[in-house]
């Protein structure tokens, strides 16, 4: 970049972050925060850098982010400042989440890791003031969508994460020093940090549902073995929405859901193939016919998308995420399948149908020379396996 091109941005946008830092910066800041012109001033100023991140280039992009280093503390600093003042607090979200989308593609490790703290204590603070706050149940008055946009600070966050955790960003660190910060752990924090403030309710919503299950998706396809390590109300929380989202009227999110739980799975699967624990330590609480009872997370899920692929208005468009989800789960939990099978098949009245059903039960995890391989060629044999089974079932019963 020509060095007078550097001047002239350093000079454009030098006097705008240093404005923020100033006021950032003043004594008396949590008496005159609220004032009208002051709160006024730290939005323009917002804006305009907002402004100059979304324009990120590779010819300004070194200069840029000098503007947002230069910036960093003093967004803290604000964001507890103005914690009751919603507006700034989304202007606030909104720069960063620009600013990080911008640089991802271009930094190096250095310049990575003071980013990736900064968001990361960015997370803490909003945290800190709002757990509790975010609530459906609170906040009876929400019943569309216009209304819902209450929540966008909670979807810029969640965009945030997505931005961190991008393939560019991760790719820098995955080369770089011992030093620099774990990418996948920031990532469980900040959502471990957001999860308490999304209820199921919330999900209900679909800006903030698709937003949210396209990062959960993510994570675990990327870092499914982080999941072992999480405390047992995040995995809860985790594992809760992914059920959620399986019986969305949404076709993406449920593909995503199933995308997720295909991750975990087959993590669990080759994890024990090679004689680990895989989520052995992560259990899940579920109904019985004896009261509540604790079981692995294969064998929940199993059980559930055998319930959605028989039982529930399953769409056949998604036979193809399913079947990749549930392959490992037949891997898994072998014994579990065959006696829900056998319970099933000996629920039939009918002579005929208890024939025809156990033959295509049968044929679901024997034809098409399946093998007990988690690699392309045989999942695209299971595909056609379940695409067959679920034609032929619903061919002789009504199971749906």
């Amino acid at each position: 970049m020509p060095w007078f091109l550097q001047r002239y941005l350093r000079e454009l946008m030098g006097p705008v972050a240093g404005c923020l830092v100033e006021n950032a910066s003043r004594s008396d800041l949590k008496s005159v925060a609220q004032q009208a012109d002051v709160t006024y001033m730290v939005c323009c100023l917002l804006e305009r850098l907002r402004g100059a991140a979304r324009a990120a280039q590779p010819r300004t992009q070194k200069v840029i982010f000098e503007m947002g280093h230069t910036v960093m503390n003093s967004l803290l600093t604000l964001l507890e400042a103005y914690k009751n003042q919603s507006t700034v607090v989304y202007m606030i979200l909104k720069f960063v989440v620009d600013f990080v989308d911008g640089q991802a593609v271009f930094l190096d490790a250095k310049e990575t890791s003071p980013l990736v703290s900064f968001c990361l204590r960015l997370l803490q603070i909003y945290s800190s003031h709002n757990i509790g706050k975010v609530m459906l149940s609170l906040s009876s008055s929400l019943r569309n969508e216009s209304q819902a946009e209450k929540y966008k600070d909670l979807r810029a966050l969640l965009r945030l994460l997505t931005n961190i955790c991008s393939k560019d960003l991760v790719g820098f660190l995955s080369d770089s020093d011992e030093g620099s910060p774990d990418i996948a752990e920031v990532i469980y924090v900040g959502l471990d940090i957001i999860t308490p403030l999304i209820s199921l309710d919330l999900l209900k919503y679909p800006k903030l549902s698709r937003d949210y299950f396209v990062l959960t998706s993510h994570l675990l396809e990327v870092y499914p073995e982080k999941v072992a390590h999480l405390n047992r109300d995040a995995f809860a929380r985790i594992v809760g929405s992914l059920e959620f989202g399986l019986r969305n009227q949404d076709s993406d999110i449920v593909e995503r859901c199933l995308a997720g739980v295909n991750a975990l799975a087959s993590y669990h699967f080759r994890e024990k193939l090679g004689g680990r624990g895989g989520l052995d330590s992560q259990l899940m609480e579920s109904e019985g016919s004896h009261g509540k009872v604790q079981e692995s997370i294969s064998n929940h899920f199993l059980r559930l998308i055998l319930q959605l692929l028989l039982f529930e208005d399953f769409r056949v468009e998604l036979a193809g995420s399913a079947a990749d989800a549930l392959l490992p789960l037949l891997f898994c939990e072998q014994e579990l399948y065959q006696r829900l099978v056998h319970e099933m098949v000996e629920k039939q009245q009918n002579p005929t149908v208890k024939s025809r059903l156990a033959t295509a039960f049968h044929n679901l995890t024997s034809s098409n020379n399946l093998s007990s391989l988690l690699d392309r060629p045989n999942r695209q044999r299971f595909r056609k396996n379940l695409r067959t089974f679920l034609a032929d079932v619903s061919s002789f019963m009504q199971i749906k």
